[in-house]
């Protein structure tokens, strides 16, 4: 798996130049910074030393989508765990537990890393296929964003070192038919509405965590769409003709 840094408004140079200087500690050298806050001048050159390379390859994103482009998956940390299992879009993985399943699978993550200020944004974690969390003290779980992106990359480097076979997972786009025909179903089995992008986040949820391989994904597919050709079928019968009783 290839790994893209994504910096959210990064806030501080210095920041920056000692992301760099880790990235390249790791081996890794797709940064990008989206809404740039920050300049990257002499002190984010000084404390990226060597990596001063890779701040002169450092692309910039105006909007998260552009940033994302050409990703497979999209993971967002953060500090703050769900504190109800009912705020689906905070559920998160551990983060040792995120690098040993994410790293031997084929394509490109972009790990997001929000503002030193005050961190990602509730729209742009439910936007994301994952949340990653690193356990820290509960009475102070907030860490400097580059020591964040430097323990995120070490164990993302662990298990790379550790890393077994692993089956081909399935892509972006499979993935997203997966839940289009999902949505499908639910409406054609007249869930309520208000229900439905619930239970399509819960089952994205469960995709992304589970690294769903191709062949999970294929048969699953293949399941729905003969359960939608069922579900037309059925509502396209005609109803049986009702005998009227005539009295006379």
């Amino acid at each position: 798996m290839e790994i893209r840094v994504v910096l959210v408004e990064p806030e501080h140079e210095g920041n920056i130049g000692l992301i760099a200087r880790t990235m390249k500690n790791f081996g890794y050298d797709d940064l990008w910074l989206l809404n740039q806050r920050a300049e990257i001048s002499l002190e984010a050159r000084a404390l990226a030393s060597h990596a001063e390379d890779l701040l002169a390859r450092v692309r910039v994103a105006t909007d998260l989508e552009q940033a994302l482009e050409g990703c497979d998956y999209s993971v967002a940390t953060t500090a703050i765990n769900a504190r109800n299992p009912s705020n689906l879009c905070r559920l998160s993985l551990d983060l040792k537990e995120f690098a040993q399943k994410i790293i031997g699978v084929n394509g490109r993550a972009a790990v997001l890393f929000g503002r030193e200020s005050r961190g990602l944004m509730n729209e742009e974690i439910a936007r994301c296929d994952l949340v990653v969390t690193i356990p820290t003290r509960s009475n102070y779980r907030t860490l400097n964003i580059a020591v964040a992106v430097a323990i995120t990359l070490y164990e993302l480097q662990t298990a790379r070192c550790e890393r077994g076979s692993h089956p081909e997972r399935a892509s972006r786009e499979t993935r997203m038919i997966l839940l289009k025909m999902f949505e499908e179903l639910a409406r054609g089995a007249c869930l309520p509405q208000h229900r439905i992008p619930l239970a399509k986040r819960a089952l994205s949820n469960v995709i992304s965590r589970s690294l769903i391989s191709k062949r999970e994904a294929s048969l699953i597919v293949g399941v729905m769409r003969r359960a939608a050709e069922r579900l037309d079928d059925r509502t396209r019968q005609p109803e049986p003709r009702r005998k009227i009783r005539v009295d006379v």
